[in-house]
């Protein structure tokens, strides 16, 4: 198809240009290849770009929305951690010879400021005081001498982080400076929970999260924040930060391919009848009809099964490998959403192998005998549970899913589409600064002593481990939302209530209705795509084991070439091909890391980092603060807080909108400029349509609000 549009920049298929049109093309090509390329060695195999090519780098504007997002959080870092020390001081140190070093501290707790070299002028003033104390003094606090160096410590890591920040870009927070400077080399008791206000007193100048600021609405129970409900179990499987694990669970798979068997899930996790119907308070349904009519469902972390958990300032970490069974309860139960019916939680077994002391069956009620009398070992296997979809959210559904997987897509484009390609006009706002966010995080996170050791449980071999397997267990097709939820068992035909899945197939109906416009522009029919021999080297590169290496690319022929094994020929396929890419740079992505601060930031509630033994039949849990020792310390919740405000924080752009300025379109070809004006208008629907369903639901999901999302992974 010929141009629509003047000017030289308008794009166009190679078939349609001339010959030494097509000769500069593909010296442009030649010359792209020597800057994008794969590496394999870091996380072995997964194809990374090895470097950050230029033209890939963060933008001026993009370092002033970070900027914006990093000064109250490092506010934020400053005071929690006084606050602590000074609750140290105040408890253990004699009260008739505090006055000095409290009129000094108040000095520096009081004006403090971003100014480092006035902010240690003032710590000095702290640190004499405290160090003018008498020699009794000294011996009274034995240990306590050590505090001030923390503070100091604290501050000269502060100076480092600003640093690197200057320097490298917003990853350097993500290093492990800042905790590192938390931990005195003799003592950090202070840095122990004593209470669970401890950690909503993390958020000392940040707002309080999602979790924390939830209403108390009238059909909730009285008992216990809105957290620790089961009905808030129950949603987060399906309007939470991960809502990727949830399975029906079947008495045949049919054409659900990924679903459970309950036979098979028996088999490893022994439920009764008796039990079921304890729960759901109903004698006359058994698993095999709540399957046939499938209302149950399952979260089965085997893939933690016999994962090392790490160990971080010495203490331990715990990697279970959790089921948790639901039922959709079409009548919801008591202290449940009213209306159309509601996920309940049925039963969890912290193991993947049932043994009656060891991993004995939790319930709600406890009707299995293995909890206590005020249930909290259920609020325990709960945490858990949650915790362990932290450490695969964090590792497997964000990193690997998003981030890992729209990187090769992106070095297999600037190999293979010019820029005056359609396809890589269209798909250039949705690669923008990916490279960049995965290298400098790659140097941040996953390695030894980064944000992923510390936040999340595994080793930082064990994390490369699930990282590999999900990425050789990935098939293309199979994660089109088309397909994904059918074949999750997930459809709305079984589960009627899903608030992602609903979301998100707005707009994944509407970005294919713009890429079909887009595409059927320059492509008119299945013939021009077959005779584009740019598309097809693209193709080729995306699936071969030598670059990207996708599987399940299902609308490819074998062409029986071996140069290039596989051609395409559809128009339609080559849509939804599309249509993916964009969908996992903004949809996708924005609902696992736009989730991270509201609902992953609140350590009680959900933690990557599991701190005790999972409790067995016969441990006994008195209290609330028994249920403690299973939290973080409060550097580790502190620097979860921290991590996940950074991460939600930052929003470059917005889906859809391809140009800053309106009077400048980014599409040359006044057709497609029309197509994107009537995209934006479709997803100026959805947010409506989105808004008025959270009315109506016990918490608004806003992950999939189309202003809430940016058009590429850009942190």
């Amino acid at each position: 198809m010929k141009n629509t549009a003047n000017g030289s920049d308008c794009p166009s298929l190679p078939q349609n240009v001339s010959p030494e049109q097509q000769v500069q093309r593909k010296f442009d090509l030649a010359l792209a290849r020597t800057s994008y390329n794969y590496m394999r060695t870091y996380i072995e195999p997964l194809p990374l770009s090895t470097d950050v090519p230029g033209g890939e780098n963060f933008s001026i504007e993009y370092d002033a929305k970070v900027v914006a997002t990093f000064l109250p959080l490092a506010d934020n870092f400053k005071k929690v951690v006084i606050n602590l020390l000074e609750r140290e001081l105040k408890d253990d140190l004699p009260g008739n010879v505090f006055t000095s070093v409290e009129e000094s501290y108040q000095k520096l707790a009081h004006e403090m400021s971003l100014n480092i070299c006035k902010d240690i002028e003032d710590l000095k003033d702290f640190t004499k005081a405290l160090g003018d104390l008498p020699q009794k003094i000294r011996q009274a606090i034995d240990g306590l001498v050590q505090l001030p160096k923390d503070l100091e410590k604290m501050y000269t890591g502060l100076e480092q982080v600003f640093g690197e920040f200057l320097k490298s870009g917003v990853t350097a927070f993500l290093k492990s400076t800042m905790i590192d400077m938390l931990r005195d080399h003799k003592d950090g008791n202070y840095l122990r929970a004593r209470t669970i206000d401890d950690y909503a007193n993390l958020f000392s100048v940040l707002p309080k999260p999602l979790v924390l600021t939830l209403e108390k609405k009238q059909w909730m129970p009285a008992e216990g924040d809105v957290w620790e409900h089961d009905w808030f179990f129950g949603y987060l499987q399906i309007a939470g930060f991960n809502t990727t694990n949830l399975l029906g669970v079947k008495a045949q798979l049919g054409t659900s391919e990924q679903a459970v068997l309950l036979s098979e899930l028996l088999k490893k996790f022994p439920l009764t009848d008796v039990i079921f119907q304890s729960v759901i308070a109903r004698s006359d349904l058994t698993l095999q009809e709540a399957a046939e009519q499938n209302r149950l469902f399952v979260c089965d972390y085997v893939q933690f099964d016999g994962t090392e958990g790490g160990v971080v300032h010495g203490e331990q970490r715990y990697l279970p490998a959790p089921i948790a069974l639901f039922y959709w309860n079409p009548n919801s139960p008591e202290g449940f959403p009213p209306g159309k019916g509601a996920l309940q939680p049925i039963a969890i077994q912290l193991g993947q192998a049932f043994d009656a002391e060891s991993t004995p069956i939790f319930t709600p009620n406890n009707c299995s005998n293995a909890d206590d009398a005020n249930g909290f070992k259920w609020k325990i296997a709960k945490f858990i549970t949650n915790s362990i979809c932290a450490v695969q959210h964090e590792s497997v559904a964000h990193l690997g899913a998003c981030h890992l997987t729209v990187e090769p897509v992106i070095v297999a484009s600037h190999r293979r589409l010019p820029i005056q390609h359609p396809l890589m006009k269209l798909l250039l706002p949705h690669f923008r600064f990916t490279i960049e966010i995965n290298d400098s995080a790659l140097h941040s996170l996953i390695i030894p002593g980064g944000v992923v050791a510390t936040v999340i449980g595994p080793t930082i071999e064990s994390t490369g481990q699930l990282l590999v397997k999900a990425n050789a267990a990935w098939r293309w097709d199979e994660h089109n939302p088309d397909q994904l939820f059918n074949l999750r068992g997930v459809d709305v035909d079984a589960l009627p209530d899903f608030p992602f899945r609903d979301d998100t197939m707005l707009l994944w109906s509407a970005i294919k209705k713009f890429v079909c416009s887009y595409v059927a522009t320059y492509y008119p029919g299945d013939q021009s795509v077959a005779d584009d021999y740019e598309v097809q080297g693209w193709i080729n590169e995306l699936v071969s084991p030598l670059y990207a290496g996708f599987k399940g690319l299902n609308g490819l022929k074998a062409t029986g070439n071996a140069e290039a094994p596989f051609g395409l020929d559809s128009r339609d396929y080559l849509v939804e091909l599309v249509s993916h890419i964009i969908y996992i740079a903004g949809p996708q992505h924005a609902s696992v890391n736009y989730a991270q601060f509201p609902l992953m930031t609140y350590s009680p509630a959900v933690s990557g980092t599991i701190y005790h033994a999972p409790p067995q039949q016969s441990t006994v849990i008195n209290s609330a603060e028994d249920c403690m020792k299973w939290y973080p310390p409060l550097d580790i919740a502190l620097y979860i807080v921290s991590f996940g405000y950074l991460l939600s924080g930052i929003q470059f752009d917005t889906f859809g909108q391809y140009s800053p300025n309106p009077r400048i379109p980014y599409f040359t070809d006044p057709n497609i400029a029309e197509f994107a004006l009537d995209f934006q208008e479709e997803l100026a629907e959805i947010e409506k349509t989105i808004r008025q369903r959270n009315r109506c639901r016990p918490m608004p999901y806003q992950c999939q609000l189309p202003s809430m999302i940016p058009n590429s992974i850009s942190i």
